[in-house]
């Protein structure tokens, strides 16, 4: 039987973030976009996991890229670290409705996101599906990320549900291949219409085996 939805953030509820934000931290510092952008192959893990604050990761990137002189003014790396926290929190409406909508009809509702501290600092208490959800699993908080099985089994116990009684949407597929191998309902989000295709596929076949 399903008996919880659970969401990713970035680019699920949040709107897709394309990068552009390194657009205007070039613009800021000199250097490449591209260079920005690569934050998330290098030390994004660290700032999720709740190890490193965004300036500090900031601050490690440019460093590691031969613009220290850069990387050592600290006002410029916090602005650079606002900027890009700022960037993940427009969200799609119509998701959190449609969450809110699955939990007011029987279901649990879970989010499990990579997130660091300095985000919920700023936005937990305006993204509605956050301070609704039955549980919310941040990386930060415990220490650890996706694809990391043992993120999904603490999520999973924090809902109280077993990995068969859950559906779980992230945009990225090696997230959704781990949760699979743990008999979890995964699907890789594209947009609202299949999501909501997907969940309804889920919750017919339970209905089919009753």
């Amino acid at each position: 039987m399903i008996r919880a939805l659970i969401l990713d953030y970035g680019n699920v509820i949040s709107k897709a973030n394309t990068g552009d934000c390194a657009v205007e931290m070039e613009k800021l510092t000199g250097v490449s976009a591209d260079i920005f952008r690569s934050v998330y192959d290098k030390y994004r893990f660290d700032f999720d996991r709740g190890v490193i604050g965004g300036a500090e990761m900031y601050r490690r990137l440019l460093d590691g890229a031969g613009f220290s002189k850069v990387a050592a003014d600290t006002a410029l790396m916090q602005k650079i670290a606002r900027i890009d926290l700022e960037s993940w929190r427009p969200v799609h409406d119509d998701v959190c409705k449609w969450a809110l909508g699955v939990q007011k009809a029987g279901y649990k509702l879970g989010i499990l996101s990579n997130m660091p501290y300095e985000f919920l600092d700023a936005y937990e208490k305006d993204i509605p599906p956050f301070t609704a959800a039955d549980y919310a699993c941040f990386s930060c908080r415990v220490k650890l990320i996706k694809p990391e099985p043992e993120i999904y089994k603490t999520c999973l116990k924090g809902l109280g549900v077993t990995p068969e009684e859950s559906v779980f949407f992230d945009d990225v597929q090696q997230n959704i291949d781990a949760a699979l191998k743990l008999g979890m309902n995964a699907f890789v989000w594209t947009n609202l219409e299949q999501g909501k295709k997907d969940w309804e596929n889920c919750i017919n076949r339970q209905n089919n085996k009753a």
